[in-house]
């Protein structure tokens, strides 16, 4: 099994008080999205003052329903504590995970890059 830093990384822009998270692998096991998950749950309190969360799966290429729901904890876990939430994903995930999962697109915002997605938090 692969190790948390290999898999995800949580970065703090001091500037924009935003946390960025990045997963790392293309495909990952339900271990591996539950390991993420409580990292996500225990290190958000090392942020105390962040305003929003931005998770970036770019890298991603494949997922199962049920590490959608994983993944989608984690950015609830941070909804119910700050701003917004935020993904940024490719179009073909983006379109795949749509037709599977289309009530996902009620609660979160997607993007095609980070930078949209930082400067969707600025608007706000």
């Amino acid at each position: 099994m692969s190790t948390l830093k290999d898999l995800f990384s949580l970065e703090y822009d001091n500037d924009s008080k935003i946390l960025l998270g990045t997963i790392k692998k293309p495909i990952l096991a339900k271990e591996e999205a539950n390991e993420i998950l409580e990292f996500v749950k225990q290190d958000m309190q090392n942020y105390p003052d962040h305003q929003h969360y931005i998770l970036d799966v770019l890298t991603v290429k494949e997922v199962s329903n049920p590490i959608i729901g994983i993944l989608l904890k984690s950015l609830q876990f941070w909804k119910k504590t700050r701003g917004y939430a935020l993904l940024v994903m490719t179009d073909d995930l983006l379109q795949k995970i749509m037709i599977e999962q289309p009530a996902m697109f009620d609660y979160f915002a997607v993007f095609p890059t980070m930078n949209e997605a930082i400067a969707f938090t600025k608007k706000s």
